[in-house]
């Protein structure tokens, strides 16, 4: 078991995934970044970054309705984050909801933290989508990340496996004892195999660890394949991140 639908179109045939990883996390991290440097109300330029984001998910051959429900659930964090904004802004009131007042100013910066977060959440889909979590590990060890910081998520994203398996099999345990019958029992349930799957995935993470160090573990996760940076991916990553440059001057100028 693992997280495999995540990255369901790492195996499509595309120009995204025909490009190295590590291309694909300075594109991703790119693109982000310029859309972060927009002055709000840069509307033209927010809205190139974002019809950017949204062609290199056509790019990846990511269907629109997969591409909106993968990034739903961190725009609606965003939203929520920034809805503060419209109230506590200064300027000239545009419309009153009970004793709280929307200024214009605090439209234009909501709009605009919105436009910006939506171009870096769908380049980071775009990302998660195409990029296996080996590779990407592989990717940020390549580009100099900390060898501690490539282990740790490797090894956080291994015990998360591990945990699902063991919340699948108490799951099916209580599903053939045919249990949670009921809004009360189904509660309890839920406790029990929380608190079961905890105590259960611990104690296997604590035996996989051991093994690991039995087999001569010393911080580095062997395996991990490389796959360097052809002159292709770099040409499709430095023509992304030249885009997004000239949109960050443009909306600056």
């Amino acid at each position: 078991m693992g997280f495999h639908h995540l990255d369901h179109y790492a195996a499509t045939a595309s120009p995204v995934t025909r490009t190295a990883p590590a291309a694909r996390v300075l594109g991703a991290v790119g693109l982000a970044l310029a859309a972060s440097l927009l002055p709000p109300g840069a509307w033209a330029p927010m809205a190139a970054t974002l019809a950017l984001s949204f062609a290199l998910a056509v790019a990846a051959r990511i269907p629109p309705g997969v591409l909106l429900l993968r990034a739903s659930i961190p725009l609606a964090f965003l939203v929520l984050a920034s809805v503060g904004i419209l109230f506590m802004a200064p300027g000239s009131e545009v419309a009153a909801l009970g004793p709280l007042r929307v200024t214009g100013h605090g439209v234009v910066l909501f709009a605009s933290a919105i436009a910006r977060g939506a171009a870096a959440v769908i380049a980071g889909v775009v990302l998660v989508s195409t990029t296996p979590f080996p590779e990407l590990v592989a990717a940020l060890r390549e580009l100099r990340l900390p060898r501690p910081v490539t282990s740790s998520l490797a090894l956080a994203y291994r015990f998360l496996v591990v945990l699902a398996e063991e919340v699948g099999r108490v799951r099916r345990a209580a599903e053939v004892r045919n249990g949670g019958r009921g809004r009360v029992a189904a509660r309890r349930l839920a406790v029990g195999m929380a608190a079961a799957a905890f105590a259960r995935s611990y104690d296997r993470s604590e035996r996989v660890f051991r093994a690991m160090r039995v087999r001569g573990y010393r911080d580095t996760i062997p395996g991990l394949t490389y796959r360097a940076v052809d002159a292709a991916s770099a040409l499709r990553v430095g023509t992304l991140l030249a885009v997004a440059a000239a949109l960050v001057v443009a909306g600056r100028a």
